[in-house]
């Protein structure tokens, strides 16, 4: 009961933050973001990573330095949107410096501790009904199932 006040609790929190980003977006923007990496923007279609899109990105083994690196590639891909990101993770273990080494100022990051995996997948849905945010990134240590990842592919494409 407790954790479920604590994630009632969490989700309004963000929908006040959400509240000076403006309305849910009427129309998902398609437009991308290159890597500026002509190796990789070619084999991605349009020459990037689609906005108002899902994209998993994950660490290539067990250990911290992998995750770090996947969270670090997409705190430089969003250092080059402008908006705020929300970056929800189950732990408090974002750091800042780390994210503001490739472009990502900690004044851009909404930073919210969700407790489990659960919780980290709500809060990135509650997110992606905001066309105000330049980006919505979560750190789970679960696997992201088949239902949670077109739960996620299918907010943005709601927004229309």
């Amino acid at each position: 009961m407790e954790q479920a006040r604590a994630t009632i609790a969490l989700l309004d929190d963000l929908k006040a933050r959400f509240g000076c980003l403006g309305q849910p977006a009427k129309a998902a923007d398609r437009a991308v973001i290159p890597f500026g990496i002509g190796a990789v923007d070619t084999r991605l279609p349009g020459g990037g990573l689609a906005l108002g899109a899902l994209h998993e990105v994950s660490g290539g083994g067990p250990d911290v330095e992998h995750g770090a690196s996947a969270a670090l590639l997409i705190a430089g891909v969003l250092a080059r949107h402008p908006g705020q990101v929300l970056w929800v993770v189950e732990r408090a273990d974002l750091f800042a410096p780390a994210l503001d080494a490739v472009g990502l100022s900690s004044d851009r990051v909404i930073d919210a501790e969700a407790g489990k995996a659960k919780t980290v997948l709500m809060a990135m849905e509650e997110g992606l009904r905001h066309a105000g945010l330049a980006g919505v990134v979560g750190e789970s240590s679960g696997r992201l199932t088949l239902i949670a990842s077109r739960r996620l592919q299918l907010r943005p494409s709601s927004r229309g």
